[in-house]
């Protein structure tokens, strides 16, 4: 007797091509419109009240396929920053650098284990809030359990200093290429303006991770029985503290080349940051810092041209999946462009949420960027996929571009943390043998925490008009 297959959520990729395909069957059904645009400053406004319908262009299935096409080549400078930031983020994973710094930090056993955390969680937040940390993260997961184990604590313990280390800075990303770095451009906004808030908010959101963090360990420490690694019928040395030869991967010596290799992700986060604040970068000029980071990082530690070529493109190859789901996405685009029902859309939405106000309005998109990640969990792909919705109904509600940007941003990035179909989650999850419904039943209240925290920053900078420039 045939087994029945289980449904599978069908990959990001095949979902955005799905959406791809619905798009073009609504260019036949939906009236194409446009409206009247006007400059203001550098931006191009859309005018309220001079939508109108024009003739339709609907797309047909061999238009689907080029909308891929030409998907792929209008984010193809995106795509080669990604694949670049994980090629060199692989060559400083090979060098040893991280784990010789977790490491050393692990082996001063004078250094209190919530200060340790501390210290991990903020170094993993700046590399999370830069975009170095985001799919790269999983990779780090085994350290830092061997660090928590080591310290006596369990595999979760491990999982939140790493991962919800860097999500904390990655959710609120001050100068992450990624997502603001793609919302920027469509927002027709200087890349990483509004640095001080989004600084600012990084520090609150950690604090708030920080918190919930330091509170598991010490639950933990009173009652092992709560640990999110406990199963009916353990003993606590099966979840809590290292066991074995596993010990000894911890006490990794730090080397000058190890030092120098740090200093110089943390020189190549600082040079991308001015660059794009202070003379206007694109990812051509973040790709070239990220290949000069890997090309010195792996010379320096002897890998050799061969060594630092094999790992580069090794890293590259693991983004192919976010590179991919931002082409596709910004296929969609294309086929809403095409079909010219991007506007007509933009005016149904427009009229509901013009009712609420622009500070109501606000708080909604990001509501509506928070259940939409569910479906595109990339953030440079939903990015690509809303932004160019959100753009015009924010100029036509009155919500400023730079609170729109960060609606998205919330929405987008705090629910990476959540939804089962971000598969870093899963696999950081997974690493860490910790069932999904009990991190979700757990990570709720921090979530709240964080929703409260968007709700009331949305209010504030739209009340006070916020443009960040």
């Amino acid at each position: 007797m045939e087994k029945k297959k289980k449904f599978q959520i069908p990959t990001t990729c095949a979902l955005l091509f799905m959406l791809m395909i619905v798009c073009a069957v609504l260019t036949w059904i939906v009236p194409a419109g446009a409206y009247e645009t006007e400059k203001v400053g550098n931006l191009n406004k859309v005018i309220a009240g001079t939508y109108h319908v024009i003739d339709s262009t609907p797309v047909g299935p061999w238009g689907v396929l080029m909308a891929v096409m030409a998907g792929f080549y209008k984010s193809a400078k995106l795509i080669f920053m990604i694949m670049f930031c994980g090629g060199a983020v692989a060559v400083l994973e090979k060098s040893g650098s991280i784990n010789a710094a977790f490491g050393r930090l692990a082996s001063n056993k004078k250094l209190n284990a919530h200060v340790l955390a501390l210290l991990i969680m903020a170094f993993m937040s700046v590399g999370g809030a830069a975009g170095v940390f985001a799919n790269p993260v999983v990779a780090l997961v085994p350290i830092g359990i061997i660090l928590a184990t080591s310290l006596g604590y369990d595999a979760f313990t491990g999982f939140l200093f790493v991962y919800m280390g860097a999500y904390s800075g990655f959710n609120v990303g001050w100068a992450n290429a990624t997502t603001i770095g793609v919302a920027h451009p469509i927002a027709e906004l200087p890349i990483f303006s509004g640095f001080e808030v989004r600084v600012l908010l990084n520090i609150i959101n950690f604090a708030i991770c920080y918190f919930f963090t330091v509170r598991y360990m010490k639950t933990i420490r009173k009652d092992p029985m709560k640990s999110l690694n406990y199963e009916e019928g353990m003993s606590v040395a099966d979840f809590m503290g290292a066991k074995g030869e596993t010990t000894e991967t911890i006490h990794a010596s730090m080397s000058w080349k190890h030092m120098v290799s740090l200093l110089g992700l943390v020189a190549a986060i600082a040079v991308i940051v001015i660059g794009s604040i202070k003379f206007s970068w694109s990812y051509d000029q973040m790709a070239a810092t990220f290949f000069v980071l890997a090309v010195g990082c792996g010379l320096l530690n002897g890998m050799g041209v061969n060594g630092t070529t094999k790992e580069f493109i090794n890293g590259c190859a693991k983004m192919t999946n976010a590179a991919f789901i931002v082409g596709f996405a910004n296929g969609i685009g294309v086929i809403l462009s095409q079909g010219q029902i991007l506007n007509t859309i933009v005016n149904w939405l427009s009229i509901p949420i013009s009712s609420m106000g622009s500070v109501m309005g606000a708080n909604f998109m990001f509501i509506a960027n928070l259940l939409i990640n569910f479906l595109i969990p990339s953030g440079s792909g939903q990015a690509a996929a809303v932004m160019p919705l959100m753009v015009p109904i924010a100029d036509l509600v009155g919500i400023t571009r730079q609170v729109a940007v960060q609606a998205f941003q919330f929405g987008d990035g705090f629910s990476n943390c959540l939804y089962p179909t971000a598969g870093t989650l899963m696999g950081a999850l997974a690493i860490a043998k910790v069932d999904w419904a009990r991190y979700a039943k757990w990570l709720m209240p921090l979530l709240g925490c964080q929703i409260a925290m968007s709700f009331a920053t949305l209010t504030i900078l739209q009340a006070i008009g916020w443009t960040g420039l």
